[in-house]
């Protein structure tokens, strides 16, 4: 009958295997949108990452500590940014989430 062999090409995964639905994740769509904050140094859009899309680490620019993967915390970027809303995406920031509520205005 021919060599047996573990691949399982076909089959349902086993107990063992975790099934992950090809393509989608929609983690990110139930996530809330950005929020947008009024402070004296401008507005900003407020972005709740939950610890499960938290995949790399970030250096939290208030405290300078790391934001490490799984951790919660939030991606701030500048509302009315000079230069446009493209730059502003690319300064976006990861902070801590007690950090960024008691940040200091410079």
């Amino acid at each position: 009958m021919g060599s047996s062999s573990n691949s399982n090409s076909g089959a349902a995964p086993s107990k063992w295997q975790k099934a992950r639905p090809a393509g989608r994740d929609i983690s990110r769509i139930l996530d809330p949108a950005p929020r947008v904050e009024r402070a004296q140094d401008g507005d900003w859009y407020v972005q709740y990452i939950p610890s499960i899309n938290a995949l790399k680490t970030y250096k939290c620019p208030e405290c300078e500590r790391p934001i490490h993967p799984g951790m919660a915390h939030l991606v701030v970027w500048q509302q009315d940014h000079m230069f446009g809303a493209q730059r502003a995406i690319e300064e976006r920031r990861h902070w801590h989430e007690r950090c960024w509520a008691t940040r200091r205005f410079w």
